[in-house]
């Protein structure tokens, strides 16, 4: 064989050999990239006093990461108005400065949303007493309590829906789930003695669907987190017998944990035990009409602040590859708590920049 074809054998060797080596190099780092970033963990949880409950968590290139979280007392009560200056932000147990992170607590109508149905009972023994007007009010007073107006930064995060029974097997609507507190109020002003001829209670009916309405909307859709809430409101029990207490309640029990229930009880016939039972947020009751006002407005001030406790907080990181811890302290008035969970940090870059003012409250 002559020199110059065992030469170019040998050349012919070496560059395979060549790109084998420089594929399985370069497959090796896709695999260290891959291994690098690995947030499977679950979110942890410290407390004292505090307790931090992770909703949704997001990053977004160029290095922005948004956590929107529940902030309460560990007796559940809901923590609301805090500020950014109440968190502290940790990566891989580092602080980051509050400054050059650019954190922000920002109103969140495009992250969150909660969704309240209030369920009247306008059978026969509401329509046909003196409690209609009284309840009319009670409801008006409920929906200002609840719903928030244009100007403030939580407008749009709230929506109600108001529905109605009688001893039929479906509940009525009355108001579809809107955000204009004056369609809500028209819609409560309409209801009169009229509206229903059926005199029966189909309450344990109502509890059903009203809490499978809610569950329509509740859970994480297109990247919103959605809660929601069913309130109440009856003067007696059920007297249609279309469905038990037990599929009431087991109704109640299989309910989403976003979802809270509320109960109202006016007058002596009704049955307290059982709208305890299914009440499993809240049960108020009002002995006569003149109570009835502020049990709903006690209801309506826990829903809103509900609603208030959850926080989106956004900042800009640092990190510009691999996984990372993420750790958000929280303090108030001599309590604290955190939450760490865990982020992704591959292709972060310079240009980081926070879409909105901290409004300081949510």
């Amino acid at each position: 064989m002559k020199a110059y074809q065992v030469f170019r054998i040998i050349m012919m060797i070496g560059l395979s050999v060549l790109l084998v080596s420089c594929g399985t190099s370069d497959s090796g780092d896709d695999n260290d990239d891959a291994a690098e970033c690995n947030c499977d963990k679950a979110p942890a949880v410290e407390k004292s006093g505090l307790v931090m409950t992770l909703a949704n968590q997001e990053e977004e290139i160029p290095a922005n990461v948004s956590v929107l979280f529940k902030v309460e007392t560990d007796v559940g009560v809901p923590l609301t108005n805090l500020k950014s200056g109440n968190f502290r932000i940790f990566e891989d147990d580092d602080l980051i400065s509050e400054y050059e992170s650019r954190q922000e607590i920002l109103p969140k109508p495009e992250k969150f949303k909660s969704h309240t149905l209030l369920l009247l009972d306008l059978s026969g023994s509401v329509l046909e007493s003196e409690s209609l007007p009284i309840l009319r009010q009670a409801a008006r007073s409920f929906v200002d309590a609840i719903m928030p107006i244009p100007d403030e930064d939580d407008f749009e995060e709230i929506e109600m829906g108001i529905w109605w029974f009688d001893g039929a097997a479906d509940i009525h609507p009355l108001v579809p789930f809107v955000t204009d507190t004056d369609e809500l109020i028209s819609g409560i002003n309409t209801i009169d003695k009229n509206i229903s001829s059926d005199s029966s209670t189909n309450l344990y009916g109502a509890v059903i669907q009203g809490i499978a309405k809610v569950e329509d909307l509740t859970g994480q859709k297109e990247n919103i987190v959605n809660i929601g809430s069913v309130v109440i409101f009856t003067d007696g029990n059920d007297q249609a017998s279309r469905r038990t207490k037990e599929d009431a309640l087991k109704a109640v029990d299989n309910a989403d944990s976003d979802i809270s229930v509320y109960t109202i009880g006016l007058g002596g016939e009704i049955d307290k035990d059982t709208l305890k039972d299914i009440g499993r947020d809240d049960f108020l009751f009002a002995s006569d009409i003149d109570e009835l006002v502020p049990q709903f407005e006690k209801i309506a001030d826990d829903i809103r602040e509900d609603v208030r406790s959850y926080y989106l907080l956004e900042y800009c990181s640092p990190k510009r590859k691999g996984s990372h811890d993420l750790k958000i302290s929280a303090t108030h008035e001599g309590l604290s708590g955190s939450l760490t969970t865990c982020f992704c940090a591959e292709g972060f870059k310079g240009g980081c920049e926070i879409s909105g003012e901290d409004s300081g409250e949510i």
